[in-house]
């Protein structure tokens, strides 16, 4: 029952959300159609109401609530710091309309006036935060009153954070009236505390080791009517995150330790989709007049192709400008003994093989553009961990290190913003790929696309 009164409340607040951000929309139009002639150096030709503009309240309401929900903003407690919720709000905010750009760039819609955008950021986050500080407020109203009675059954000898964690979030309307130990709980006491205790809801929250007595006071509980909730800490797990979902109608628990298939990762999709043809299309001269100097240069391939590891492993062909000699590949064996990385990848400063427009390519990080392609078939991200060559890939003898091949390979990541000429060991290569794997949002996607162009223009590009 209280699980299905979050539900409702949850979905009664995705809808508020989706209001608040149509009104937060609304809002700008009007401000914007009010703004003096010149203000902030805007210029306002045509400023009058379209009611085409309407057209746009349902995705943007829609896009809010999915956001916050994949987010987790409505699993925020309520006596969450109001500085975290402000900028969850922002987050919601400028997500939404990256999207809703996207979408009116793919659709050649150009009515809307671009100062509504800049408009909207702000009144959006400040109409989803004044909607949570009155949902906190509705619920520091009612946490005076009488909250069902919720009983513990654990097999954790220290002490659990059910209290503290019950107290973050008082919408739930519970009370952690006792807790019990596993071991001490035999089926009478167990059936005499629901009855003392007037309990409404049991949690068991055990190891794979106590499934035997679990199972009979689930049954115990059965018989007395007392809902009873079974937590998916069965197993010690380190990294992955446990999701409970149906498969052909079988209840299953699924162990996660990358991105899950949200909205967030749809809208990677889409930005890395219509980011590479933008990209490609405003590159094609650039890469045309590359491609001619790469050949007049040594008469060699202008492409350098070359199979790489993708997702999970898979191989595909990724492209570059060539920026070595004709045979760099097989000249290789030659300059391992001066090989700067630990492990299976290859690197060495002032590389013989690099030819004169290569070093120019390299450092402009020029030779990339050609990956462009690769994003644009799905087997490349913008962003997301360097692909390495299928030999390199296999001389790999930790399994934790393979993990960076749980996402797709990028063009950029976190390791090539933060200096990557300064990591000279895989080991500390792979602890930056995992760590942009553990903390991944579509944010963090933004964050290091926006650090990757000062990183080019300074010509940080490889050695």
């Amino acid at each position: 029952m209280p699980f299905a009164k979050h539900k409702i409340r949850r979905g009664i607040l995705q809808l508020s959300d989706g209001l608040a951000a149509g009104l937060a929309f609304l809002t700008a139009l009007f401000v914007r159609i009010h703004l003096p002639q010149g203000f902030f150096f805007l210029q306002l030709h045509d400023a009058g109401f379209n009611v085409n503009y309407l057209w746009f309240l349902m995705p943007i309401a829609l896009l809010t609530a999915f956001t916050h929900t994949k987010i987790g903003f409505y699993h925020l407690g309520s006596n969450q710091r109001r500085g975290e919720v402000l900028n969850l709000c922002i987050q919601t905010s400028t997500f939404v309309l990256v999207i809703v750009v996207i979408g009116m760039f793919i659709g050649n819609i150009n009515f809307l006036a671009r100062s509504v955008f800049l408009i909207f950021i702000p009144l959006c986050a400040l109409f989803l935060f004044l909607r949570h500080e009155l949902f906190r407020q509705f619920i520091a109203k009612r946490a005076t009153r009488q909250r069902q009675n919720l009983l513990l059954v654990s097999d954790r000898r220290s002490q659990t954070n059910w209290r503290t964690e019950l107290g973050e979030h008082p919408e739930f309307d519970l009370n952690l009236a006792h807790e019990l130990q596993i071991a001490d709980a035999d089926s009478d006491h167990f059936v005499r505390t629901l009855h003392d205790e007037a309990i409404h809801l049991v949690i068991f929250d055990i190891r794979h080791t106590s499934f035997e007595k679990v199972a009979q006071l689930i049954r115990a509980a059965e018989d007395e009517g007392v809902e009873a909730w079974l937590t998916t800490n069965l197993f010690d797990t380190r990294i992955a995150q446990v999701k409970v979902d149906y498969f052909l109608n079988h209840p299953v628990l699924i162990f996660r330790s990358t991105p899950d298939g949200s909205l967030q990762i749809f809208a990677k999709g889409i930005i890395d989709r219509a980011g590479s043809f933008l990209l490609l299309a405003l590159c094609a001269i650039p890469m045309l007049i590359i491609s001619v100097l790469i050949k007049l240069s040594d008469r060699g391939p202008v492409l350098f192709n070359q199979k790489r590891s993708g997702l999970h492993g898979r191989p595909f062909m990724m492209r570059k400008f060539r920026s070595m000699v004709a045979n760099a590949e097989q000249l290789k064996t030659e300059l391992n003994h001066r090989n700067e990385m630990s492990g299976p990848v290859f690197k060495i400063t002032n590389d013989p093989r690099i030819t004169k427009i290569g070093q120019f390519l390299r450092k402009t990080s020029l030779d990339e553009l050609p990956q462009l392609l690769n994003v644009l078939k799905g087997e490349m991200s913008l962003v997301g961990p360097r692909p390495l060559p299928v030999y390199e890939t296999l001389a790999i003898s930790e399994n934790a290190q393979r993990r960076r091949l749980s996402v797709k390979p990028g063009i950029t990541c976190l390791w090539q913003v933060t200096g990557r000429n300064e990591v000279n060991t895989f080991e500390d290569w792979v602890k930056l790929d995992l760590e942009y794997i553990d903390n991944w949002t579509i944010w963090l996607d933004i964050k290091i696309l926006l650090k990757t162009i000062p990183a080019v223009l300074r010509f940080h590009g490889a050695k």
